[in-house]
């Protein structure tokens, strides 16, 4: 092995030990590039210079603390860090037969129903960016600080004890972990937990702003979307895309990961990112 990449992986050892494919170890191959941890005395780190997932020749430290599908431990308590991990096809098997049961209910014509369903997947896509943009991200001052706490802590140490405020607790709960660890599969889908009553409270509004007979297919599109999220989430983190739109959603994402977390909030779609001015042109 060439002496600087020595070097380089002397001064990045996995900040936890990896636990292979978390607690559902048939679900596929995943990519798994070398994980980076937190600065250490004497080594150099290398500066961003592509907007691709990093090489281990060409690696960032202020974005993430490790690439590798592996898990930090977020709770002291037991079951709390089991809840937080949660299978990507969860919401799947949650949300697919709901919106099945929605169309199938929907009292309007087929093609108002139609027309509704594609208004509720536009609809989700300026949810996703804002709730991406503003309250899913944080201060620079809030995601550095929490960067640099997560990067200290030793092995198998709990997070959320360590954090100062909870502002970074809030914040590291809901966007913060992935962006640390942003190829822990285990952690890429909301748990049942949150999503479901959010899923109640959004169809309460759908309801109340659009009555009984509109909101079926409107609510089907809207969770649709959110599936559509999911999915493409899962892919860009850990297949290789084979279409040109496909190689150029998972490079904004990678981008916003490893680059720029400020540009490109959209994963499902760059329609809000292009409208709203944090579109990254190739």
């Amino acid at each position: 092995m060439h002496p600087d990449l020595r070097a380089i992986r002397r001064c990045n050892p996995p900040s936890q030990p990896l636990r292979s494919r978390h607690f559902y170890p048939w679900f596929g191959q995943l990519d798994r590039p070398i994980p980076l941890a937190s600065r250490a005395e004497g080594c150099t780190f290398l500066p961003m210079a592509t907007a691709t997932q990093p090489t281990a020749a060409n690696r960032p430290n202020d974005h993430y603390v490790s690439n590798r599908d592996e898990s930090v431990r977020m709770f002291r308590q037991e079951w709390l860090e089991r809840l937080s991990h949660v299978h990507p096809i969860v919401p799947h098997v949650l949300y697919v037969p709901l919106v099945a049961f929605l169309l199938w209910s929907a009292p309007t014509p087929v093609l108002l129903t139609a027309g509704l369903f594609l208004g509720g997947l536009t609809l989700w896509t300026l949810v996703e960016y804002f709730l991406h943009r503003h309250l899913f991200h944080a201060p620079d001052e809030v995601m550095q600080g929490t960067h640099d706490i997560v990067a200290a802590l030793k092995p198998g140490e709990a997070v959320l004890p360590a954090l100062p405020t909870w502002r970074h607790v809030v914040y590291f709960i809901m966007h913060g972990v992935h962006h640390e660890y942003p190829n822990d599969s285990s952690r890429l889908v909301m748990p049942p937990g949150a999503s479901i009553p959010l899923a109640i409270l959004f169809y309460g509004v759908f309801r109340l702003t659009t009555g009984p007979a509109l909101s079926p297919s409107l609510f089907a599109g809207f969770v649709s979307g959110y599936l559509t999220y999911d999915t493409v989430h899962y892919l860009v983190h850990h297949r290789t895309l084979p279409t040109a739109w496909g190689r150029y959603t998972k490079w904004r994402h990678q981008r916003h990961h490893f680059q720029d977390p400020d540009r490109d909030f959209g994963v499902s779609s760059p329609l809000w990112d292009l409208i709203m001015g944090t579109l990254t042109r190739r």
